[in-house]
Formats: C-alpha cells, structure tokens, sequence
C-alpha cells in the first residue's frame, strides 16, 4: 500500500490486479519487437502492438499507485487504462506522421 492509499481506497484493494495488468503491458510491449525478429513482420506492427503495452503498462502502474481513484479495483483500472489510452494514442499519431513522412 503506497503513503497515500486510504484505507477505502480502490489503490489499496486491488493492487494484484494492478501488478497483473502492468506484466501483461511489458510483455506484450516486448513481443511487437520479438515478432519482428522471429516472423519478419513490419515495423509498423511491432510498433502498434509495442504502443499498446505501453498502454496496458502505464494504466496498470496508474492504478496501482492511485492516479485516478475508484471505489471498485476494476474500475480504477478501467479508469486509468482509458487516460493512459488516449496519452498513448496521441504519441502514437505522433508516430505515425513521422513513419509515413
């Protein structure tokens, strides 16, 4: 329990939960690039499916440490899945503009 979880706290209950979504994150973070190796697929896939750990990974420690607060653990991973979502989706378009540039 980190120093500013209450008791009540969603960050206090569901911290497994949170740990088991950031572990998938860097795993399926790691395998965009492993399948590039193995398979020969295009870096724009390994790319899509690395920024999509990276999602999966930032809305798991977000919860894990409290960033947006829910009274149920499902729905402050679903919470901070859904920011860290869409900070993720800006640096992907990002991405984009510059690999099709």
């Amino acid at each position: 329990m980190n120093a500013y979880a209450r008791k009540d706290d969603g960050a206090a209950r569901g911290h497994r939960l949170y740990d088991v979504v950031a572990l998938v994150g860097a795993v399926t973070f790691f395998t965009g690039p492993v399948l590039a190796i193995i398979s020969g697929a295009s870096a724009l896939t390994a790319a899509s499916i690395g920024y999509c750990g990276i999602a999966l990974f930032t809305g798991g420690v977000a919860a894990r440490y409290g960033f947006a607060i829910a009274h149920h653990p499902i729905m402050q991973v679903l919470k901070n899945l859904f920011v860290s979502s869409i900070v993720t989706a800006l640096f992907y378009a990002i991405f984009l503009l510059l690999f099709y540039l």
